[in-house]
Parts: structure tokens; sequence; C-alpha cells
């Protein structure tokens, strides 16, 4: 699989001489590591894929008139999946972190357990 160009090694600064009335002084070059993709099991990267369906529920509930009853109704479906997926604990964590962030992020920080 290749990696999109944000995980490949980058340099942000380039070294400079700056010129001192004590002498010239070399900067060191600042270059970010290769990033390493986060390792997600199946059942966690369907259980995200469930999460921004909630998410995405919410725009849906835009829609004047009828937009609250469909994006409660996904909204319920995509969460009834998530419980399946995850074990009580995962999910106890989850809906820890859901009162305060998007559901992606919160399914991601229950996940690396921040």
């Amino acid at each position: 699989m290749k990696l999109p160009k944000l995980f490949e090694q980058r340099t942000l600064l380039e070294p400079k001489q700056i010129p001192t009335p004590w002498g010239s002084v070399e900067t060191p070059s600042i270059e970010l590591p290769p990033l390493k993709p986060p390792s997600l099991e199946d059942k966690h990267r369907k259980a995200l894929l469930h999460a921004v369906g909630v998410d995405a529920s919410d725009l849906i509930a835009l829609i004047p008139y009828v937009g609250t009853t469909l994006a409660d109704s996904i909204r319920a479906m995509h969460t009834r999946e998530i419980r399946k997926l995850l074990t009580p604990e995962e999910y106890e964590k989850y809906m820890k972190w859901d009162k305060t962030y998007p559901d992606a992020i919160a399914l991601i920080r229950s996940r690396i357990g921040v």
C-alpha cells in the first residue's frame, strides 16, 4: 500500500548560516520524521466508519422539517452497530469521550486510551 505524502519524511527548515559580529552561526535543520499510520483492527475500522456516519447525521439534522427525524434514526442505527462491534469496556470508554467530542474523535480517543 502506497502511503500518501503526509507520511513521508520532510524537511521543514533548511540549515542556514547567520553572520553575527562574533562570527557565523549555523542553524540546525528541522526535519519531520516519517509518520507511521495507526494500526486498526477490522472491527475498529468498521466502528470508526459508523462513528463518521453518526457525525454525518448531525448535518442531515439541518434539513428543515424532516431532518431531525431522519438524523435520529440514522444516529440510532449507527450507534447500535458501534455497540455490537466494541466490547463493553471499549464502548464505555467511547461513551465517556462522546460527551465532549464528535463521535469519530471520541472513538479514536477511546481506542488509543488518552
